[in-house]
């Protein structure tokens, strides 16, 4: 029987050392929120894109000192569904608008402005307040709290996905549930 000792026998040398160089993710983006949707379109948020392309509503996505819970492709899917709608095409515009007004808070808000106690939220639609709160995670030890968003007018929660990415004109956090 003959041992194998080192991996020059495959051909690979023994790495003898690794210097570690430590980066922290990078939450700051030279980019609006808009172009940071715009960016995705291709991966992830296509039917949000197209949403805000169809209703014309790009300057809400480009204004200053903004909150964006940003729906991916599965919550805006989510949406389509529960609604009966084919697609974006088929959202009545009066309804799209709305959609995508309750989804943008004024003023800016990342998860070392929450605690455990829902903040009360005023969004671009008047007749529509979320809250942002922090939940402690029960099982994971690396993140000791989660984001979550609800509709202050019923107990829907979602959970935030991404969340703290900084464009220049806000905060953006990425759910994958829409809030009914």
């Amino acid at each position: 029987m003959i041992g194998c000792m080192s991996c020059n026998l495959a051909g690979l040398d023994l790495q003898q050392d690794y210097k570690y160089t430590y980066a922290p993710i990078e939450l700051k983006m030279n980019m609006t929120a808009y172009q940071f949707i715009e960016s995705r379109k291709n991966i992830d948020m296509s039917l949000l894109y197209d949403a805000i392309t169809r209703a014309g509503v790009r300057d809400s996505f480009e204004t200053q000192n903004r909150t964006y819970i940003v729906m991916n492709d599965i919550a805006f899917s989510s949406y389509l569904t529960a609604r009966k709608y084919e697609g974006v095409k088929s959202v009545p515009m009066v309804d799209l608008k709305k959609l995508l007004n309750q989804y943008i808070v004024i003023g800016k808000y990342t998860t070392l402005n929450l605690t455990n106690t829902p903040l009360k939220l005023q969004t671009l639609d008047p007749a529509v307040q979320l809250a942002m709160f922090l939940k402690a995670a029960a099982i994971d030890t690396q993140n000791k709290y989660y984001c979550y968003v609800t509709l202050w007018s019923k107990s829907t929660t979602t959970y935030v996905v991404t969340q703290n990415l900084q464009p220049t004109n806000g905060v953006i956090h990425v759910i994958e549930t829409y809030l009914q």
